[in-house]
């Protein structure tokens, strides 16, 4: 692996473990064990890795948000699909810690965050338009862009906000965020039963069910 790419790898990792705010240039240097020097050589200053960072999110999403993958997209494969979402989402998630803060430190990420999440909002929108025309969802016009925004508040937001979560592996983490948003979803899907149990049994075969014995019998 070149240096450049080992740079941007380790600078993701420190970040999404501590924050952006609380790693410098030096402690990325520090983590390869190469100088400041030769990391400058590559990136000239934190904001240069930020950008790299947000333009390699950007490249890996929009290639999971393509609009033509919304007609092949049933209820059954919702769960699969939004776990591919959360997924590439999670491997960021330091850029939707604090989203407006980080925008005003990097201003030129601005614009491309701003694309990503209203390619997300477009997206899910599309999807259940699409259910809705072949009724495997019970949802009606006005529900539609609260489901929306509702589930684009959890695939962003909720591994960074639940305390309980901080120890937790990430797809621990994962498979918390995705059985929220099946918690929301499941009573209006049209599913078969063993589609339903397929779901759950994938959900409850990881330890997010342990995390809060209060979660919701999906069942």
């Amino acid at each position: 692996m070149k240096t450049a790419e080992r740079i941007l790898l380790t600078a993701l990792e420190l970040f999404n473990e501590h924050g952006e705010n609380a790693v410098t240039s030096v402690d990325i240097a520090l983590e390869l064990d190469i100088s400041p020097g030769n990391l400058y050589y590559h990136y000239k200053g934190k904001e240069v890795i930020i950008d790299a960072l947000m333009a390699l999110h950007k490249k890996q999403l929009l290639g999971s948000l393509n609009r033509s993958l919304v007609e092949d997209l049933h209820a059954e494969d919702l769960f699969y699909y939004f776990y591919i979402l959360v997924e590439k989402l999670s491997l960021f998630r330091f850029l939707y810690r604090s989203p407006a803060d980080i925008v005003e430190k990097y201003p030129s990420i601005q614009s491309p965050q701003q694309q990503l999440l209203k390619a997300l909002e477009n997206q899910l929108d599309a999807i259940f338009k699409k259910l809705q025309s072949r009724a495997e969802i019970m949802l009606t016009g006005y529900e539609r862009p609260l489901m929306v925004e509702s589930l684009m508040l959890l695939m962003t937001q909720v591994g960074q906000r639940r305390a309980s979560l901080k120890q937790q592996s990430t797809e621990t983490k994962l498979y918390h965020v995705l059985s929220l948003i099946m918690v929301n979803l499941l009573p209006r899907l049209k599913l078969k039963e063993a589609a339903i149990k397929q779901i759950l049994d994938a959900i409850q075969s990881h330890s997010v069910s342990n995390i809060n014995s209060n979660l919701p019998d999906l069942r």
